[in-house]
């Protein structure tokens, strides 16, 4: 598994996920290769970003304007707004920047230098 593969369609990191780390498949696992089908995903935002090609929704040309994507960061929660700070932080710096980082946290979220 490629690493920006551990990197959901929404900005979430699984590689430091504990679900993930125990039996999760994660957003991307399956589905990049073909052994899960696309079609039957139940994220509207993983089946248009991967069908897209895109690595997330960061790649997205629509990005400030998909409704679907934007009422997800607009969600009340951590989660979402941590997913936010994510997706930002990859325009911003790219996916090697959000990797070196990332894979330094402890939990499924960290702090964004």
């Amino acid at each position: 598994m490629d690493d920006t593969e551990k990197i959901g369609c929404c900005g979430a990191y699984c590689r430091t996920c504990r679900e993930f780390l125990k039996t999760c498949k994660g957003c991307k696992l399956g589905y990049l290769d073909g052994s899960r089908e696309l079609r039957r995903a139940k994220c509207g935002m993983k089946v248009c970003c991967l069908t897209k090609g895109h690595i997330t929704c960061a790649d997205c040309e629509r990005f400030d304007s998909c409704e679907p994507l934007q009422g997800f960061l607009l969600h009340p929660g951590y989660k979402y707004s941590k997913c936010g700070q994510a997706l930002a932080f990859i325009r911003a710096n790219g996916y090697s920047a959000f990797l070196e980082m990332a894979d330094r946290w402890k939990n499924a979220y960290g702090k964004f230098e």
